[in-house]
Order: C-alpha cells, then sequence, then structure tokens
C-alpha cells in the first residue's frame, strides 16, 4: 500500500512540478500559453513516466546509477514522444531541447522528494527503534 502511495504522490508531484516549470519557462517566453489540453497531456505524460518508473524497479537490476539512468531515458523519449503526438510544443531543435531539459528538472525533483520521504521514515523508525531500546533497558 505504501509503495503504490509513493507511485501516486510521485505522479502527482512530478505534474506539480512540470507545471511550475512550464510557468517558469512560459515567464521567460519559452513556451507558449498553457491551455486545459496541454495540462491533461502534461498529467497523462507524467502517468505514463511514473508508470515506466514503476516498471524499471521491477527489473533485477542492482545497480542504482544504471536504474537512474534508465528512468531519466524513459522521461527523455516520453516527454519527446508525447510531445509530438500532443503537439505540445513546435518539434524543433531548441523547443526538444528546452522540453527535455525542463522534464528532467521536474524528474530530479522528484528523485530528491522520494528521497528526502525515505529519510525521514528511515529517521522516524530509527527513532522508534531507540525508544524501544530504552524501554528495554
Amino acid at each position: 500500500m505504501k509503495t503504490s502511495l509513493v507511485y501516486i504522490s510521485a505522479a502527482c508531484f512530478a505534474f506539480t512540478f512540470s507545471s511550475i516549470v512550464y510557468y517558469l519557462f512560459r515567464l521567460l517566453a519559452v513556451f507558449p500559453p498553457l491551455t486545459e489540453s496541454m495540462s491533461l497531456s502534461l498529467f497523462i505524460i507524467c502517468t505514463i513516466i511514473t508508470g515506466l518508473i514503476f516498471l524499471s524497479h521491477q527489473l533485477p537490476v542492482e545497480n542504482q546509477l544504471l536504474i537512474y539512468v534508465y528512468e531519466a531515458g524513459c522521461v527523455v523519449a516520453v516527454v519527446t514522444a508525447a510531445g509530438a503526438f500532443f503537439g505540445l510544443y513546435p518539434f524543433g531543435i531548441y523547443y526538444t531541447v528546452m522540453t527535455v531539459l525542463s522534464a528532467l528538472i521536474a524528474y530530479g525533483s522528484v528523485i530528491l522528494l522520494i528521497y528526502l520521504n525515505t529519510k525521514a521514515d528511515e529517521q522516524k523508525i530509527n527513532q522508534a527503534i531507540l525508544h524501544r531500546r530504552k524501554l528495554d533497558v
């Protein structure tokens, strides 16, 4: 249950952070205004990427760096393909690079959020163990 909650939270955070990054790039006049259909497309993209990341965690790979590289590759592939499919941006080198950059920024922030959440849980568990040890002594 907690694992599925982490993935749902990651998808929601990815969508939120991607929207914020999109708006920041919009303020810099890099991207066009975000419409409702583009927001829906952005949510679908975030959900697909989260699904692929879930699948990557099912692979029998022990090297965490290799998993991050695979996940970043999924992000780039999905954002590029979905951007072309949904017509989210003019398909040129400039817009593609900016879109991939914003997607990788969002991916990095999701990874950071999950890491911080895991560390917070780890601290709670360690405190509970310490508390039990004090009660046992």
